[in-house]
């Protein structure tokens, strides 16, 4: 097969007249958030600390936290478990129609323009209607990413990421990258042909994989073994087809993770029993953590092309640990007033010294009794507030704060023979030697091993 015949589903079809209907503006009412460091802590109407355009420890801000909006959560209509939706919004007639999907996106655009944010992320399941049918998929795949183009070069607004829909569909109900049935993994691979093809067409720097029903509910009813090898062999031909596309982007894998284990301070909430099946629950996952999808790129040679994507916190440290960090997902879980963490991470990302390719991705749900005010305000807080956390980890970065106290902590590994146990080898009758002349009040008998304690002689 040609390069030609295998892009050609990226090439758009016969050229349709466009129809420009006249914009219509659905946040009006709502100025452009602006920066003002004079603006008092109850006003929510601008930026206190984040500045786009200032430059800090060598980069604009833009640069070291490129926000991006999720577009899945901005169509959030206030449903949730236990309550029908309970928000309307003026652009969402909430059809399945692709003039429905069109006037969503441009009510994105709008949100991004009012917050300044220049990015924004999708799955292909929120950008067009649901279709079984290749050829009409293909038609809406061409008017969405001529109304994403136009509404690109309006706004200067770009597609961070885009990420294949395989979980919300019910022949993904046992698993898209690992499903018993063939057919269901050849539907997973063509879905993801598409989207990249539709991802290189919008000009996305990343493009995003979300494994989230990848596992096992009973392990006798499921051959492992052959299921991990599966779930390597979709990622690796997703690598190859993108590199025959000769598309120059990013891989992003974001494990499955549990975000309704704690509430904002980190405390968990829920009684022992639930917390014990939700850790069995996701036990089950093939990526329940970063840790176990970091030894699954790794085993599998897969981390020369994915990097991965981890909400704040230990995640995120374990993936930056190893060179593997991608992009950071900030969601309503996560205190906004909790600098400390925020601070924390910002500067992981100022240390790696480039800002990350997957950016910080707001997947911010709206109130379900707010309105479009209270849901900028939201935004504005939380990119506020990161603005803020990177402020101080550039002070602590240029301070030498907290590297001079980690110089400190681990001194006896910067000469002699701690040294000598990061930079070489260093055997075990080294480490004996060692603790047997440096280590004092150890009593020695024949052969330098130490002697017993005296026993006890009370009557």
């Amino acid at each position: 097969m040609t390069n030609v015949k295998m892009s050609s589903y990226s090439q758009p079809g016969a050229k349709r007249q466009k129809l420009r209907t006249e914009h219509v503006d659905y946040f009006q009412a709502i100025d452009k958030i602006q920066y003002n460091n004079m603006a008092a802590a109850s006003d929510t109407a601008s930026y206190r600390y984040y500045n786009s355009a200032e430059r800090i420890h060598s980069k604009t801000m833009e640069e070291w936290l490129k926000y991006s909006v999720s577009f899945s959560e901005f169509r959030n209509n206030g449903s949730d478990a236990h309550g029908r939706p309970t928000l309307s919004r003026q652009w969402d007639d909430n059809t399945d129609s692709v003039e429905n999907h069109k006037r969503c996106v441009k009510a994105l655009f709008d949100f991004c323009v009012k917050t300044g944010i220049k990015y924004w992320t999708a799955f292909d399941s929120d950008l067009i209607p649901h279709s079984d049918n290749i050829e009409e998929n293909k038609t809406y795949f061409d008017e969405m990413v001529e109304c994403v183009q136009e509404c690109s070069q309006r706004s200067h607004v770009k597609l961070l990421w885009i990420a294949p829909d395989l979980h919300s569909h019910p022949r993904y109900t046992s698993g898209a990258f690992t499903s018993n049935d063939a057919a269901t993994f050849a539907h997973a691979a063509t879905q993801i042909k598409r989207c990249l093809e539709m991802s290189q067409r919008m000009n996305a720097e990343c493009f995003l994989l979300w494994p989230y029903r990848e596992g096992y509910d009973n392990v006798y009813h499921a051959d492992v073994g052959r299921e991990i090898k599966l779930f390597a062999k979709l990622m690796k031909i997703t690598a190859e087809y993108k590199d025959r596309l000769n598309y120059r982007c990013q891989l992003l894998m974001m494990p499955y993770y549990n975000s309704n284990m704690h509430t904002n301070d980190g405390c968990t909430y829920h009684s022992w029993q639930h917390r014990q099946w939700r850790e069995t629950e996701m036990i089950n996952m093939y990526m329940w953590d970063v840790t176990s999808c970091l030894y699954f790129l790794k085993h599998y040679n897969l981390d020369r092309y994915y990097k991965v994507c981890s909400p704040p916190g230990h995640h995120m440290y374990m993936a930056n640990v190893y060179n593997m960090l991608g992009g950071v997902f900030v969601t309503n879980a996560v205190d906004q007033c909790d600098s400390r963490r925020l601070t924390l991470m910002m500067k992981l990302i100022v240390e790696q010294g480039t800002p990350l390719p997957g950016g910080i991705n707001l997947k911010l749900s709206p109130r379900r009794d707010g309105d479009l005010r209270d849901y900028v305000t939201t935004y504005v807080k939380y990119v506020d507030a990161m603005a803020r956390a990177l402020r101080f980890a550039c002070s602590l970065i240029s301070e030498q704060i907290l590297s001079k106290h980690l110089q400190q902590r681990y001194t006896s590994y910067y000469s002699g023979f701690g040294s000598r146990l990061v930079s070489s080898d260093v055997s075990m009758e080294e480490c004996e030697e060692y603790l047997n002349s440096n280590v004092p009040g150890r009593a020695r008998g024949p052969g330098g091993m130490r002697r017993p304690p005296r026993a006890n002689t009370w009557s």
